[in-house]
């Protein structure tokens, strides 16, 4: 397997180390690796300047999970018009499958319904949106992964709130999480069984709502449970509780089927 993967931050690295280490030819793109030394190929190039692109590596599998990186950055360059760069530059008959990473975010719902893949009104301004159909179109063979709020080793506020240096936002709105562990499972699974021109959600089995949530971790912290609105105050703004059900039949097995069980080992970790 020849893969490539357009953006190594906390996914993308995750995802390139896990199949390196399982015997994929991996290669990662991004501007600047002075920072990073990942256990696979790298290539310092720039999807806003198509030049850099050029003599990209012949690969079979792409995988699209660009953030922005630097406070000049659109979300408009860094989504839609760099991911339109390196199509042009990888497009050909040898490319078998196409991961974009996404969000959920896409969705518009405000009143805590139930969303997946077919059902939920979508924000039509969202670049993220747009940048989908732009992948899905003219025959690629490509799929959309709409990803929940992403944690895991390092990337999950329990240092920050043991040093009182993070507040949430509390609310009785609905948030949707996946461990890290279980996005790498996802795209693996996407590459492996997904099909063209399909979006799966990649959330685990447990919507809860911030005040639910932040009461939890607090108390699991023996903290005083934290002080805040529980009305309008949105942290992301959208209330939503999205369906892995589609995921799930494609064959997905959770590792952390919820964020009890993700941050259970976190705290354990942390402590």
């Amino acid at each position: 397997m020849k893969l490539l993967i357009a953006g190594c931050g906390y996914i993308g690295r995750a995802f390139g180390e896990d199949m390196a280490q399982n015997g994929a030819e991996v290669w990662g793109l991004r501007r600047d690796w002075s920072k990073t030394k990942p256990a696979f190929h790298t290539i310092q190039a720039d999807l806003l300047d198509p030049p850099s692109l050029k003599n990209l590596p012949p690969v079979d599998f792409l995988l699209i999970c660009q953030s922005p990186s630097r406070e000049t950055d659109t979300y408009e360059d860094t989504y839609y018009r760099a991911t339109q760069n390196l199509l042009d530059a990888v497009w050909g008959e040898r490319l078998k499958k196409i991961v974009l990473i996404s969000t959920t975010g896409v969705y518009a719902a405000t009143d805590g319904s139930w969303v997946d893949e077919r059902n939920g009104a979508l924000d039509e301004s969202s670049i993220l949106l747009k940048t989908e159909r732009l992948v899905l179109r003219d025959g690629r063979p490509a799929m959309i992964l709409r990803l929940g709020g992403i944690y895991g080793p390092g990337r999950n506020r329990i240092q920050a709130i043991k040093s009182d240096a993070f507040k949430p936002a509390l609310s009785e709105d609905y948030t949707n999480r996946i461990h890290l562990d279980d996005v790498v499972s996802s795209i693996k699974l996407l590459f492996e069984k997904g099909r063209a021109g399909e979006i799966y959600l990649g959330v685990d089995d447990h919507p809860c709502t911030q005040c639910e949530f932040y009461t939890w971790l607090y108390d699991r912290l023996s903290l005083p449970a934290p002080v805040g609105g529980t009305d309008k105050m949105r942290a992301h703004g959208s209330n939503k509780r999205c369906s892995n059900k589609k995921i799930k039949a494609l064959g997905l097995k959770f590792k952390y089927s919820s964020y009890i069980e993700g941050y259970e080992v976190l705290l354990k970790s942390s402590s």
